[in-house]
């Protein structure tokens, strides 16, 4: 398990001040939000915020909408003043359209979207990547390849060249293609079966260890996952929402891998930012000294 990555985080972002930028909508603000940016400016890096302005912490106002915000976000970092970019509790769909305007990435969307590997780590301790975390994408074989590539390339970038990888379906092993009833919504859980164990064979030939975990991802945690692939994407984001929001996990780290600039998105439901402002400080300052690539 990546029980150091939190170590290593907070080594690299605390070597420099890194420049990091930050929205926040005034309609989702509250005391542990500001606090979290406050202690953020305090211990590890230089914080922009942009809109719901932070006592102590440097203000770029914006006007009360939340494309307001995207548009001045996108403002400040054409000025190339800031260094990484966290989203914070601002929408990021309309965000990353107008991000897209600046750095121009060449891929379609969902390969842009789907490249988020989430570092959870769980109320008990344990570190793991666990996702897709899309509401839209991560349904299929390609882009789940694209999600666990990236998940496997960001851990790459912190020093773990040979990460354990687990595998979830929406059905068990005894009744895959037993039961009494086929429609759609059987087919589509066979599918998932299916997709599961042609994952763990394409990974298995790339020298990982991997394995199919059927519907147990309490297992895949328990035998040392590193990284754990949902069987699709809005099943990953329920599931992540319910290990922060409900099972007392924190979510460390949250890297766009493919924008073309440290980018750490976020859930904009969380009360803590300071996680987030530190990995991106930490991308920061690993990309300064030639350690990190993405």
């Amino acid at each position: 398990m990546l029980n150091d990555f939190k170590e290593k985080i907070k080594t690299l972002a605390k070597k420099r001040r890194a420049k990091i930028l930050i929205g926040l909508y005034q309609g989702r603000m509250s005391d542990s939000i500001a606090k979290s940016i406050q202690r953020a400016q305090k211990e590890i890096a230089d914080v922009t915020v942009v809109g719901a302005c932070v006592d102590g912490v440097e203000c770029v106002p914006a006007g009360p909408e939340m494309e307001d915000i995207h548009d001045k976000m996108v403002e400040v970092i054409k000025q190339k003043k800031i260094e990484g970019i966290v989203r914070g509790n601002v929408e990021e769909h309309g965000l990353l359209r107008k991000l897209k305007t600046v750095f121009t990435p060449t891929l379609p969307e969902n390969e842009l979207r789907i490249q988020n590997p989430g570092v959870m780590v769980d109320i008990s301790g344990r570190t793991y990547i666990i996702g897709p975390t899309s509401t839209v994408w991560g349904r299929n074989d390609r882009e789940k390849k694209l999600w666990v590539d990236s998940s496997i390339r960001l851990l790459k970038e912190f020093g773990y060249d040979k990460p354990k990888l687990g595998f979830l379906t929406s059905i068990r092993k005894a009744n895959y293609k037993k039961t009494t009833v086929e429609n759609e919504d059987t087919l589509w859980s066979y599918k998932t079966w299916e997709s599961a164990e042609n994952l763990v064979e394409h990974y298995k030939k790339k020298g990982y260890e991997a394995k199919n975990y059927e519907i147990h991802v309490e297992h895949a945690v328990a035998h040392g996952c590193d990284i754990i692939c949902l069987a699709e994407g809005p099943m990953g984001n329920a599931l992540c929402r319910g290990l922060m929001f409900l099972g007392g996990a924190r979510y460390i780290a949250g890297p766009r891998m493919a924008l073309g600039i440290p980018y750490e998105d976020d859930s904009q439901s969380e009360q803590d930012y300071y996680p987030h402002v530190l990995f991106a400080a930490a991308w920061v300052n690993g990309k300064k000294e030639g350690k990190i690539k993405m």
